[in-house]
């Protein structure tokens, strides 16, 4: 479970919750992306980190990933290594990045810059493919990864950008874990629309008209898939709880077709 599907609900709660539901694993939100959001200090020894570190001890959760970075041409070095150590002091072993930038060689630079101080903290980059932000499809995260960089595929972002499961497939090996949910079969006019439809308006794994199953199906098996799907409509109708329980038998669902695809078809 990936924290922007409920990023309303304290993260100490949402470890809980996703236990509850039935999620083997979290991704941690561990410094703030917008101001709008809410603002959860994770810094060690805080009082939340400790509530976090009690709730991960309580339900035998472990935190895969922690996000994110956008990287926008400026020194970002102080907010980066802020996220490394918070994010290994939780246990993760990635940090989401993505890129506002759009040239490629600057992007690199600094990706490597990232590479090399996140291995003090055990952390390494994984640079996430946006619809709508400069670096937007496998392609140009492929380049990237050749400073040690990892790749973080979205299936809402791989559908928008026009990639395929066979597209996926030819990055396996850079792949910790992949981000799965629908989305509308109409894609948004503009680009404030894919960021609304990112951040509040996605559905569940099993709806939609992205091919879910296939993108899942296009990797090996032992990669784990994370649930992101912030629908804030069906929150503010339902509750968070309702809406994980909904994504945990979505992704359930699209696991198993996945498998039995495999099965039908080896």
């Amino acid at each position: 479970m990936a924290p922007l599907s409920t990023l309303t609900t304290p993260p100490d709660e949402f470890i809980y919750l996703a236990h509850e539901v039935g999620f083997e694993f979290v991704g941690l939100r561990v410094i703030p992306v917008t101001p709008h959001e809410p603002q959860y200090d994770l810094s060690p020894g805080s009082k939340l980190h400790r509530k976090v570190t009690q709730a991960l001890a309580d339900t035998g959760l472990q935190v895969k990933d922690a996000e994110f970075i956008l990287l926008n041409g400026t020194d970002q070095r102080t907010e980066w290594m802020t996220a490394f150590e918070r994010a290994a002091s939780l246990g993760a072993r990635t940090l989401t990045v993505a890129v506002g930038i759009t040239d490629i060689a600057q992007t690199a630079e600094i990706v490597a810059e990232m590479v090399e101080a996140g291995k003090e903290y055990g952390i390494t980059p994984a640079i996430e493919p946006i619809s709508y932000q400069g670096v937007n499809n496998l392609d140009q995260a492929k380049q990237l990864a050749a400073t040690g960089s990892l790749i973080l595929p979205d299936t809402l972002h791989l559908h928008r950008g026009g990639m395929s499961p066979q597209q996926l497939a030819e990055v396996t090996s850079h792949i910790p874990l992949i981000q799965i949910c629908g989305a509308e079969a109409q894609r948004p006019a503009t680009r404030e629309g894919l960021v609304e439809e990112s951040r509040g308006a996605r559905l569940a794994p099993d709806e939609g008209a992205n091919d879910v199953v296939g993108f899942v199906r296009a990797l090996p098996r032992e990669i784990p898939a994370s649930v992101e799907s912030p629908n804030d409509s069906f929150v503010n109708e339902h509750g968070a709880r309702a809406w994980l329980e909904k994504l945990f038998r979505a992704g359930q669902a699209v696991i198993e077709a996945a498998e039995a695809a495999d099965t039908a078809n080896p």
